[in-house]
């Protein structure tokens, strides 16, 4: 075989294994990765996280990969703290401060977090509290956009996991980038050499 076919072959072997680690290396930094003004570890529209009294939305401006995604939420018997999002394994982490058992109300954007079967239908969300307690959270609202969530907890609570099959980010930009350059390079490669000869010298 032509040693420029080995090297093309090997460009295009070296890129694919690279951009595996490369999309998980980029999840992994941006998993706990939150925006908080104002305050230490938390980020509420109008100061620090409090209970939600008559049905107050409040807003947690959650930083995943360089950009903002609002994460609306009401809680009832503590305050949210923070939240992160891991896309490795499709959980939205939320750390809150509960002095009593209470409620707490989400929504979530279905371009952050969802539940699907293999189908693509709706499937229903877990949680976890203090990563131990599973609950099954009430669904109040389906849009083609959000989806809400109520979750009860107990007095004493520190987490809460919501758990689904997809969470951003699910393949890094950076991955894409190297595939996309080791693309080029083969177009490049092949149209200066014209073609390479696989077949074996005799």
């Amino acid at each position: 075989m032509d040693y420029k076919a080995y090297a093309l072959i090997t460009i295009l072997l070296t890129s694919l294994a690279l951009a595996a680690p490369i999309g998980t290396t980029y999840a992994t930094t941006y998993t706990a990765t939150t925006n908080a003004t104002g305050g230490a570890a938390t980020n509420a529209t109008g100061g620090a996280a409090t209970n939600a009294t008559g049905g107050e939305w409040r807003t947690f401006n959650l930083t995943v990969g360089g950009q903002t995604q609002p994460i609306q939420y009401m809680i009832t018997g503590g305050s949210i703290e923070n939240m992160t999002i891991n896309g490795q394994n499709s959980t939205l982490g939320v750390s809150i401060n509960s002095t009593d058992d209470g409620t707490l109300v989400i929504r979530l954007p279905r371009n952050v977090i969802d539940a699907k079967t293999g189908e693509g239908s709706d499937t229903d969300f877990a949680a976890y509290i203090d990563n131990s307690e599973y609950t099954q959270p009430g669904e109040n609202e389906t849009t083609g956009d959000v989806r809400t969530l109520s979750i009860g907890f107990p007095s004493g609570s520190e987490t809460i996991d919501v758990i689904g099959t997809t969470a951003i980010p699910e393949f890094s930009t950076i991955a894409v980038v190297v595939l996309a350059v080791a693309i080029v390079g083969i177009i490049i490669a092949t149209a200066r050499y014209d073609k390479f000869n696989f077949a074996p010298r005799l």
